[in-house]
């Protein structure tokens, strides 16, 4: 649950270029364990994830890496400097527990700067689909599909219990990596959130789906980039243009709950925990601070 990860959007920059899910689990770590590291990272690691869905020549690689590496230049010298402001507020709330109306502008800050970014992106990657020829179309719809079957396998496999469990563990290794190992009586508050809370991993597979589907029809119908520009940023940053009024309710829903877990979890962090919070923070200031000066 991304929800759970409050701090900077850094991590958001890791599914920004392809906007089609490029990102490794491994890199997505990394910037927890490392954002520098990772952060510096990017251009090598999204260009070979680009490479993965497509088989690059070497200039349409070369164009990659260079546009990529640009985007990282704006990023750097754009948004970076909100990320010391956004980390700032929300050590400040780590002195004490949060109230559940504290959690929704970090979430608004966090969505905000990455539609920014990936606003920003757009006509790169319009460029980009206008460029791929028919094989190459072939080759992502291919790998579109193997990421669907790998997304039932990891969310739609077993009964609903142990999806449910599943999607559990994944919330608790969310909030370990920022405040140490939870104790029982937290993971029982979590394991609550799970029990009330509507499983609709059917309808982000649809989701999923349908917004592959009408990047493919561009990548094969070839419109004119200014179309494509609006299609791309309808499906995603618009999002709510298109997607169903009663599915709209359910992320809402969903959202709100999670701000009340988090509000609650918040006030029975032990000492231990807090400071592991705050130091996490404190890092990743550290880490933005050098970013933004290099």
């Amino acid at each position: 649950m991304k929800l759970a990860r409050i701090g900077p959007a850094l991590t958001l920059l890791l599914a920004a270029w392809l906007l089609a899910g490029c990102a490794t689990s491994t890199l997505t770590r990394l910037a927890y364990a490392n954002a520098g590291l990772a952060y510096n990272n990017l251009v090598p690691m999204l260009t070979w994830s680009v490479d993965g869905y497509v088989d690059l020549s070497d200039a349409q690689e070369e164009w990659v890496r260079s546009r990529i590496a640009a985007h990282l230049k704006w990023h750097r010298r754009n948004e970076l400097p909100h990320y010391g402001k956004f980390l700032e507020g929300a050590l400040a709330k780590t002195s004490q527990p949060f109230a559940p109306d504290d959690v929704p502008p970090f979430f608004t800050s966090i969505r905000s700067h990455y539609h920014l970014l990936v606003e920003h992106t757009i006509p790169d990657v319009a460029e980009f689909f206008a460029g791929l020829s028919e094989a190459q179309a072939t080759q992502l719809a291919r790998r579109f599909a193997e990421d669907n079957r790998k997304f039932e396998r990891d969310s739609l496999k077993g009964t609903p219990e142990e999806r449910r469990r599943k999607r559990m563990h994944r919330f608790v290794d969310n909030v370990e990596m920022w405040t140490g190992s939870l104790e029982r009586e937290q993971r029982r508050m979590i394991s609550d959130y799970y029990e009330s809370l509507a499983d609709f991993s059917d309808e982000r597979l649809g989701e999923r789906r349908f917004v592959q589907g009408e990047i493919m029809a561009m990548v094969r119908n070839k419109p004119a980039r200014a179309e494509m520009e609006s299609q791309l940023k309808r499906l995603l940053v618009d999002t709510e243009s298109w997607r169903r009024p009663e599915y709209i309710e359910k992320i809402a829903a969903r959202n709100r709950k999670t701000f009340e877990l988090l509000s609650a979890l918040s006030a029975t962090l032990t000492d231990r925990q807090r400071a592991a919070l705050q130091e996490r923070i404190r890092s990743l200031q550290r880490d933005v601070a050098t970013l933004s000066a290099g």
